[in-house]
């Protein structure tokens, strides 16, 4: 991606994550059909979680991987775009 484009970052009010850590069988739902075309494009799509951990960062990321939608923490870059998303 040109670093001259921007990235088209949308916060999720209806994503619920099922499953945690390793868990074979986690996925998302509750997704909009704009979110779900928003990752399959490219754009950044996350939801707020209760942090259970000291270094979780309270939001997840959804990705599509192995026909599932999934959630997960969010790198540094997307850490950022999520708080000035969140101004």
């Amino acid at each position: 991606m040109n670093t001259q484009e921007k990235m088209e970052v949308l916060e999720s009010k209806t994503a619920v994550k099922h499953g945690y850590g390793t868990a074979k069988y986690r996925w998302v739902s509750g997704l909009t059909k704009q979110e779900r075309d928003t990752v399959r494009c490219g754009g950044l799509v996350f939801f707020r979680v209760p942090k259970r951990h000291w270094t979780q960062s309270g939001y997840k990321v959804v990705v599509y991987r192995n026909g599932r939608w999934d959630a997960r923490e969010p790198n540094e870059t997307e850490l950022q775009l999520i708080k000035g998303n969140n101004k």
